[in-house]
């Protein structure tokens, strides 16, 4: 009986470092955030250089991170374990066009974003003290190879993304658009979204 016991405890106790070398591969993995197989095209940004995005915040998410670049290199998808990953190779958020936003799924960053829904603000401030506020319009789950959410676009957005499912192997996306106060007659503000 006791020999049975010992092997059982050393089964239990091997199982769990197994588990334990699996998560750390995978919250170190390098192609965790990545999307299968895609080449970002350079856009060319005509943004000032003072006015880069710093900051990322998502009140009703309680997310308030700062925005970190990064870059594409071959294929590797840069991470940061300090905040949110902004793709330098897509537009500077509130320029036109798609701009590509992107972090872990820990509990710190961006796991509150799965609970993300249409109709919350996300705010980005800039290095010059400006911010501009996006409205989430869509959000899903998608493979790595669902790669058509981080094409170019033709309006102003931020696609805002983090891994979820079993052992990360999906993303969680959220788009959000740009939102413009506007006045109408009676002096009083109202909104418009630019949309595709």
């Amino acid at each position: 009986m006791k020999l049975l016991t010992a092997r059982l405890l050393i089964g239990f106790g091997l199982l769990c470092l197994i588990l334990n070398l699996v998560v750390y591969w995978e919250r170190t993995n390098p192609k965790r955030l990545s999307f299968s197989d895609y080449m970002h095209r350079e856009v060319s940004s005509k943004a000032p250089i003072h006015k880069q995005p710093v900051r990322i915040i998502i009140k009703s998410l309680k997310i308030d991170l700062p925005v970190i670049p990064a870059r594409i290199s071959n294929a590797q998808w840069e991470t940061t374990h300090a905040g949110v990953s902004y793709l330098v190779s897509s537009p500077i958020p509130g320029e036109r066009g798609n701009s590509i936003l992107y972090g872990h799924n820990w509990t710190n960053l961006l796991a509150n974003l799965t609970k993300a829904k249409p109709g919350d603000t996300v705010e980005i401030r800039y290095s010059d003290s400006s911010k501009k506020i996006f409205v989430i319009e869509l959000t899903g789950v998608i493979s790595p190879n669902q790669t058509h959410i981080l094409e170019p676009s033709t309006d102003t957005r931020i696609t805002l993304y983090t891994c979820t499912g079993f052992f990360d192997s999906k993303r969680f996306v959220a788009t959000a658009i740009l939102h413009y106060p506007q006045r109408n007659d009676n002096n009083s503000y109202i909104s418009f979204y630019i949309m595709n």
